[in-house]
């Protein structure tokens, strides 16, 4: 049996893992309720990009104004669930910089869904000054997603789930800004929005273990 060495280093930790940080404010059934919003806001960004790509919206004015409702109540509840999601990471995870991308985002989402209710289908039927504009606010649009993707991905001790939203905003963000790639940008934009229902749900989980 070797005697023990009085000069070797300790096989101990010296510091103790941080533990999470407390959400005051913030319950497990509201947590999971932002979960829930965030799977419907995914199924309502489904529905209308199957309905953009599917169905001829000339063939009947009211099926039209079922669209453009549903588009717009879909960007109002992305909107107010990236504002708390924003919340969120800043108190659980002190999160910084975020504020600047997010109300970017809510902002030129907003616009551009403002553009497209009043223009409509007159934005793609020949390139002119609306044209521009309307592309003009979907690669602002891009960037400021992409902007909001670098900022959650240095985060520090976030969920892993966490860093897969991050990525998905780099991605669909980068692809957006891009234009030539802007169909393509839906598929990480949607992933990103299936990864803020697990986050949401990840924190909830959290919470319930905290109160245990």
């Amino acid at each position: 049996m070797q005697p023990e060495n009085p000069y070797a280093a300790p096989q101990v930790a010296l510091v103790d893992a941080p533990a999470p940080r407390p959400l005051s404010g913030w319950s497990v059934g509201q947590l999971q309720l932002l979960g829930w919003l965030s799977l419907v806001s995914l199924l309502g960004s489904l529905v209308v990009t199957g309905l953009v790509l599917l169905v001829d919206e000339q063939v009947d004015l009211a099926l039209r104004r079922a669209m453009d409702a549903l588009s717009l109540a879909t960007v109002l509840l992305g909107s107010y669930l990236l504002l708390r999601l924003k919340a969120f990471a800043e108190q659980r995870f002190q999160a910084c910089g975020l504020a600047f991308p997010v109300w970017a985002m809510v902002l030129l989402g907003l616009l551009l869904e403002g553009l497209d209710l009043l223009w409509g289908d007159g934005l793609f039927n020949r390139i002119d000054g609306k044209t521009i504009l309307y592309f003009a606010v979907l690669v602002l649009l891009g960037i400021a997603t992409l902007w909001l993707g670098i900022r959650l991905l240095r985060t520090p001790g976030a969920y892993p789930v966490f860093r897969v939203m991050a990525w998905m905003d780099i991605v669909g963000g980068g692809m957006l800004a891009s234009v030539l790639l802007m169909v393509l940008a839906i598929l990480p934009l949607l992933g990103g929005s299936l990864c803020m229902m697990l986050v949401f749900f990840r924190a909830a989980a959290e919470l319930r273990g905290q109160s245990a």
